[in-house]
């Protein structure tokens, strides 16, 4: 179809255009919070995830030490009845003194070491059941994430079709004006809040409100050429003369 050139002919089109992109809009607002909503849902669930690795790491490292201590324990219990054993076999008052001082300092060693490995063991299990408590709320939330997508998929797929249809009827719509104008009307669409084409109201453009100068409105009732919004660049139409889907009317 060979592109119009006529004012009026140009204007009928962004009209059309501006209602096409009207209808979409919601429908693209809805989609993109949704998919908005399970993206924030999905990065709060890798977050939790990567929280709850770096949990199991550390008590792995926890239970490492756990184990170093308990083999620490192991080796003082061992020397001390290896120095029993040697007390026994003591005749010398003085060597007696020595061994039994020797004991008296491996039994110290042994409460101590008894009294850390428990109060690692009670923090061990404490985290253990932190864990636990945190891996099935991650469950829970990964659950939901999953029953999100499921509900919304068939939503999505309906928004899609109907985002793809529009499209089509879209490039029906602006093969019949020069790519220029295009790109000047998405480009006002994009700084205006989604309206690019407005009506004279009452002397005034409906969009920034902004009083409209005659000559400007005089163009437009002549329709001897395309009429931009001196303050907001909006295209300009006067308010009667189309319909509600920019149709022009009789």
């Amino acid at each position: 179809m060979a592109a119009v050139t006529e004012p009026t002919q140009i204007l009928d089109v962004l009209r059309k255009l501006q209602a096409i992109d009207d209808d979409i809009r919601d429908v693209r607002e809805g989609r993109d919070s949704m998919l908005g909503n399970l993206t924030k849902l999905n990065s709060v669930l890798e977050e939790r995830d990567a929280q709850l690795i770096e949990m199991r790491e550390k008590l792995g490292e926890a239970e490492t030490w756990y184990a170093k201590k308990t083999n620490d324990l192991d080796l003082e219990k061992d020397k001390l009845q290896k120095a029993k054993v040697k007390l026994n076999g003591v005749s010398r008052s003085r060597e007696y003194v020595a061994v039994n001082r020797e004991l008296d300092n491996i039994r110290k060693n042994i409460g101590h070491r008894e009294d850390e490995i428990e109060r690692l063991n009670l923090a061990i299990e404490e985290f253990r059941s932190t864990i636990e408590v945190e891996d099935e709320k991650v469950k829970d939330l990964r659950s939901a994430a999953e029953s999100e997508e499921i509900t919304n998929r068939d939503a999505l797929s309906s928004m899609d079709e109907r985002i793809g249809a529009v499209n089509v009827r879209r490039e029906a719509i602006v093969s019949q004006i020069d790519r220029r104008l295009v790109r000047r009307y998405d480009k006002i669409f994009k700084a205006r809040d989604s309206v690019a084409v407005v009506a004279v109201i009452d002397g005034a453009c409906g969009g920034c409100q902004m009083n409209t100068p005659p000559r400007l409105i005089e163009a437009i009732l002549r329709g001897s050429s395309l009429v931009q919004c001196p303050y907001c660049n909006r295209y300009l139409f006067q308010s009667s003369g189309h319909d509600e889907d920019g149709e022009a009317e009789a």
